[in-house]
């Protein structure tokens, strides 16, 4: 594999600047060669400055980034979004005029000043990354409905395709190879797009089900392609997602790039978010087991004894051999309370990446919380007109109560241990999204639940 790359999603939380040299190497051990930013709103531009986000990189931080990359062998490749995936620029009234049927999504195609601002961006991701030999311009997941003004009655996808070509020679132009998704041309015929595939390098994501007909149609172009497989996303917004959905991707694209040598490169992804205005998911730091599991298969191919390379990772990572990660791979998001046991008898002993510990520890806490608020309260919607009839028992609602105080007391200390301990390791601010994200509404739906609880008639 030519290309083994990982994705840097920075829509969500970010590792503090001064973090990031001890990421990076690990990164480089775990045998990528390639570092993909879907930089958003955390890149400093000077033409859009109402889109930063207080937690933005400065470009000193940006350009240290790359010299260490360069230094470990890895080529950074910006990606920067050319037709949807716009939610941290529309959603701010300067742009609402690009807005594509006011959608915050995506920007109107027919609109020239659209490409215009996408010029200027990517000119100052150049000016930053000088030597980037690939430039990744997005494009997936396009929402074409054609009804704004300024696009009806026209060919919606061959707005589309207009505009990644205008993007892909942009790049060209200035000496660097276009990357981008390919999920919106498979569903047309790829033969009479080939002229503009050929172009680009076309990066085929499956993140559930292969599809191997498609693989096997990209490979009969005779054009140079990647892959993209999933190796971390959390959709339950809570703590660490889990992690064998992930291995089993990671497993399946290793069996199909077996037996396909046109797939020169492929891209594990790492979610911050899903969409920018979507609640966060995932971080770099959260997902370095993951990292180390599709790093070892691109290097070695498919991983056959995952019980083998977790007691290698234990040891080589941690320098824990006799840590069990067996139990704490298989227990993240599932089985909280087993992982809580086993990360804590290794939290204060002397080992290598001791960071990455505590951080998984305090994601896990989260999820030990909701597995006690999902004990206590999973299935009262189905008992809420028992309550509302007085026929609820005395013991059932006595230990309720109890819930709600203790969720309360619980989640109290819990935003106070993540502050003290993910302070180290993330901005302030993007904490604060975090907790708010968390733990907000599931305080609101909990306090409902006690004023429910507080009226019923049951007298101890």
């Amino acid at each position: 594999m030519n290309i083994r790359c990982l994705h840097f999603d920075m829509k969500a939380m970010i590792p503090k600047a001064e973090f990031l040299p001890c990421l990076l190497e690990n990164i480089a051990q775990c045998g990528y060669n390639a570092l993909l930013l879907e930089l958003e709103d955390k890149f400093p531009f000077r033409c859009c400055p109402e889109a930063v986000h207080p937690a933005a990189y400065r470009r000193e931080d940006f350009r240290e980034m790359n010299r260490i990359c360069r230094k470990l062998g890895i080529t950074v490749i910006p990606l920067l979004q050319s037709v949807g995936h716009l939610d941290y620029l529309l959603k701010h009234p300067q742009y609402r005029f690009l807005r594509e049927d006011n959608s915050v999504y995506q920007w109107c195609l027919s609109d020239s000043r659209s490409w215009e601002i996408w010029r200027a961006m990517a000119e100052e991701l150049l000016e930053v990354f000088p030597d980037c030999t690939y430039f990744h311009i997005g494009a997936d997941e396009a929402e074409m409905p054609g009804e704004c003004p300024r696009c009806a009655g026209k060919d919606c996808f061959q707005l589309y395709r207009d505009r990644v070509e205008v993007c892909a020679d942009w790049v060209l132009s200035h000496g660097r190879k276009p990357v981008m998704w390919d999920d919106v041309f498979r569903n047309h015929e790829l033969e009479i797009q080939q002229s503009l595939l050929e172009k680009v390098i076309p990066c085929v994501w499956l993140y559930r089900e292969m599809n191997a007909p498609l693989i096997r149609k990209y490979a009969s172009l005779g054009i140079e392609f990647w892959g993209a497989s999933c190796i971390q996303a959390n959709y339950r917004y809570r703590g660490m997602g889990p992690q064998e959905p992930k291995q089993r991707n990671v497993d399946d694209w290793a069996d199909i790039q077996a037996v396909t040598p046109q797939l020169t490169g492929h891209i594990g992804t790492i979610w911050g978010r899903i969409q920018s205005m979507s609640p966060q998911e995932s971080n770099l730091p959260q997902s370095m087991y993951m990292i180390a599991y599709q790093g070892e298969t691109l290097l070695h191919g498919k991983i056959a004894d995952r019980s083998a390379f977790n007691r290698r990772f234990a040891e080589q990572f941690f320098g824990l051999p006799q840590m069990d990660m067996d139990r704490i791979v298989s227990g993240f998001c599932n089985d909280p309370d087993r992982v809580k046991a086993e990360l804590e008898k290794w939290l204060d002993q002397p080992c290598r990446n001791a960071d990455i510990l505590r951080i998984w520890h305090m994601f896990n806490e989260v999820d030990v919380l909701y597995r006690y608020v999902d004990m206590c309260f999973s299935s009262n919607d189905a008992l809420l007109s028992r309550y509302r009839q007085n026929r609820a028992s005395d013991k059932m609602i006595r230990n309720w109560r109890d819930g709600v105080r203790i969720t309360e007391e619980r989640t109290a200390e819990l935003c106070g241990r993540i502050d003290e301990v993910l302070g180290r390791y993330f901005p302030s601010v993007q904490l604060a999204e975090y907790k708010d994200e968390r733990f907000t509404s599931m305080l609101e739906q909990n306090r409902r639940w006690g004023k429910l609880l507080a009226e019923t008639r049951q007298d101890f």
